[in-house]
């Protein structure tokens, strides 16, 4: 004796069938669709940045996706280190565009140019020419360049990125946020 198949369950059975198919397509094509987070990832991007303004290396590290510290806290050992360090500003621009588990902040940061301070360093700033000899150049000391750093801010536009992963945001550190803080090497 056959088993008898209902047609109307059968019918049922293959569009729920063809419909988690497609789902499942789109979902590979589209990323994870986050419905709702309780927290909303400019938060994470401005307790992450707030974090570093403020000297606050192990709190922003514990922002971070991809690393596990920036070592921030062992560039204020120099006092070039320490410059770069207290320059460094920001604000929020917009709200971040979010696409499923990413979104991009856009900030503006500003902070040492440290290829500005290089420069000057190896720029003479006069000559001297002694009774007997050569002309020498005299070169600024980095001490008095630092003296008054405001000369050598600039602001560059980052697109901070952040991932929602573990059920928060995380800011991924990329090539753009890695040179801003380094002073734009």
């Amino acid at each position: 004796m056959k088993p008898k198949i209902n047609r109307i369950w059968g019918y049922v059975t293959l569009a729920l069938l063809l419909l988690t198919l497609i789902l499942s397509a789109v979902g590979a094509k589209k990323g994870v669709l986050l419905i709702r987070t309780g927290e909303k990832p400019e938060e994470t991007a401005r307790t992450f940045l707030e974090s570093i303004v403020a000297h606050r290396y192990q709190e922003a590290d514990a922002c971070l996706d991809n690393y596990k510290t920036l070592g921030l806290d062992k560039m204020a050992e120099s006092k070039q280190g320490a410059a770069l360090l207290n320059s460094y500003a920001y604000t929020l621009e917009d709200k971040p565009a979010r696409r499923g588990d990413t979104a991009v902040q856009t900030v503006q940061f500003r902070y040492l140019d440290m290829n500005a301070l290089e420069k000057d360093l190896m720029t003479p700033i006069t000559t001297i020419t002694p009774a007997e000899g050569e002309p020498r150049p005299v070169y600024a000391e980095l001490r008095e360049l630092l003296e008054k750093p405001q000369k050598y801010y600039t602001t560059a536009e980052l697109q901070l990125t952040l991932r929602y992963s573990e059920g928060q945001w995380r800011v991924v550190a990329d090539e753009d946020l890695l040179s801003v803080l380094a002073g734009g090497k």
